[in-house]
């Protein structure tokens, strides 16, 4: 038998005008509350195993620094935990606080570096996972899973130009160009479970000044009526929306009304009836056994070969950098016009502003370990126009020479993980996949994993830290949103193919962990909430 324990914990933080993230918009911050916020926790256990945590927020995404501070903290309480044995991740809601990481890129807008917001999130996972810990009961774990069809209105690709330029390109229908599939752990006999589907957690958008849980913590919601924990992770949601229809006066898309509010009821309450249908099929019984591996990746230097990179030779990843694309936004809100995002690239290529051997078509706008924006780190002298109150942080940053950004602008070094739970393969990303990206990773590391006993491959993103997304080399070259936020080069794919088979094989090198900082160390080191509220 398993033993498993879950338990939720409110993690809400709020207070007026507190900034949110997601978007990229300072003006998207919070005057109200709409729904909590939580962290649920399950620990697992099979046979004479050590506890393993697997935990969810209702955030954004998990940054490096939440997960170091968790880890520490939970050290005191379990010595001999192992950092392959906890596993955070996030429903990557668009509308809760920001502050909690200490790469600048994620805390600008919100923003600065908020100890309120780190302190209560860093809290609620310590808390969820001890009183997971404590719930434990022998129990049966069981998955099963299930397909979405086609008529509901809750994935599509919002990316179909780049997602055509794939040679395995399937179809050139919105809805089907997705992975419809939910994956479900379900305990038995107390109930609880976790659900995984890729879907961006839009559907609560940046006029919608409030604190949400937005579509899947209402799915939760429902699921919890009954005294279960239920948590509703991603999987490949990198180009998946749900917020596909255009209505007349509305700039943006959204999902399948013209009101945020019911989009959520509506999405969540379909991910919610699948979640309850999959808890009563019979599906299959995980035999227990837990194996974990985990790995820090430096995926600034990594050097990729046949057969990782399908038929294009040798290549490389590179240091961090953003392109243009990326303040562009997408269809479902955020960006600048495109006609900007055009010049801006037009721009950057004139002045030299490019790496094609490792970021092939894109330009640099953002480059993270330099510190380079747009070429120069005198941010002071950039002809911004002031649409934003990020644009004055940044200038004030830029007349500081260097002082409250220590580290690089996006992290570097993130980690990778993989969890054996029987026959199901989890691997833990610190990426937004794509399909399409999905569908190769799958496909790379399954040979390496079946010989394991594993038949089932879940993909999960926006895990144990944050640098952007994945995207396939072809998906890559087209440069859209998802490419400009490709972070380390148009190779970072089979970069990321190569450590995870590596890492399952017991092969290749780590990276060491990025360094730490505390909390009173990053209120003095960092660019903080309390600064930006002063330049006000």
């Amino acid at each position: 038998m398993w033993n498993i324990g879950a338990a939720r914990v409110n993690i809400t933080y709020f207070e007026p005008g507190i900034g949110l993230l997601g978007w990229g918009n300072s003006r998207h911050v919070a005057h109200t509350v709409e729904s909590q916020l939580y962290a649920r926790a399950f620990c697992l256990q099979a046979a004479e195993s050590a506890p393993h945590f697997w935990v969810e927020l209702d955030v954004c995404f998990i940054s490096v620094s939440l997960w170091q501070e968790a880890y520490r903290r939970l050290l005191s309480l379990f010595p001999d935990l192992q950092p392959a044995q906890l596993m955070l991740t996030a429903n990557h809601t668009h509308a809760a606080p920001g502050g909690y990481s200490h790469h600048l890129l994620y805390h600008i807008n919100t923003p600065g570096f908020h100890a309120g917001v780190f302190e209560r999130f860093v809290q609620g996972i310590v808390e969820a996972a001890s009183q997971a810990y404590a719930a434990r009961e022998p129990a049966e774990l069981i998955f099963s899973l299930s397909t979405f069809p086609p008529e509901v209105p809750i994935a599509f690709n919002r990316a179909m130009e780049a997602y055509g330029k794939n040679p395995m390109a399937r179809t050139d229908r919105p809805e089907l160009a997705v992975d419809r599939t939910a994956y479900q752990l379900t305990v038995r006999p107390t109930g609880h479970l976790i659900n995984w589907f890729g879907t961006h957690t839009t559907t609560i958008q940046e006029e919608n000044l409030c604190i949400s849980s937005d579509h899947k913590g209402y799915a939760a919601e429902l699921c919890e009526e009954s005294g279960r924990v239920a948590a509703f992770a991603q999987t490949t949601s990198g180009d998946v929306t749900p917020n596909h229809f255009a209505f007349p006066g509305i700039k943006v898309r959204r999902g399948p009304t013209p009101n945020p509010f019911e989009n959520r009821r509506l999405v969540g309450r379909y991910q919610a009836e699948m979640a309850q249908q999959l808890a009563r099929s019979p599906g299959e019984y995980l035999q227990p056994q837990i194996r974990a591996w985990w790995r820090w990746i430096d995926f600034s230097s990594v050097e990729v070969e046949e057969p990782y990179t399908r038929g294009l030779g040798r290549g490389r990843t590179g240091p961090g950098a953003i392109g243009p694309a990326f303040i562009g936004g997408t269809l479902e809100g955020g960006g600048v016009p495109a006609e900007w995002v055009r010049l801006i690239a037009i721009l950057a290529r004139l002045r030299g502003l490019v790496d094609p051997p490792v970021h092939g078509t894109k330009p640099l706008l953002i480059e993270s370990t330099t510190k380079r924006i747009f070429g120069t780190r005198r941010w002071d002298t950039l002809p911004l126009p002031p649409a934003d109150p990020a644009i004055k942080y940044i200038q004030w940053l830029g007349r500081q020479r260097g002082k409250y950004v220590p580290l690089p602008l996006t992290p570097q070094v993130l980690p990778i993980q993989v969890w054996q739970l029987g026959t199901v393969a989890l691997v833990a990303l610190p990426f937004e996949p794509t399909t399409m990206a999905g569908e190769l990773l799958r496909e790379r590391i399954a040979p390496s994993l079946s010989p394991l006993g594993v038949k089932h491959v879940l993909i999960q993103g926006y895990s144990n830290g944050y640098a952007g997304y994945l995207t396939t080399y072809w998906e890559y070259q087209y440069q859209r949103y998802e490419g400009g936020h490709t972070h380390f080069g148009k190779y970072l794919l089979s970069a990321v193919e190569k450590v995870l088979t590596e890492l399952i094989q017991g092969r290749g090198e780590g990276a060491e962990e990025p360094p730490y900082l505390s909390i009173e160390q990053a209120r003095k080191v960092l660019f903080t909430y309390e600064m930006a509220r002063s330049l006000q």
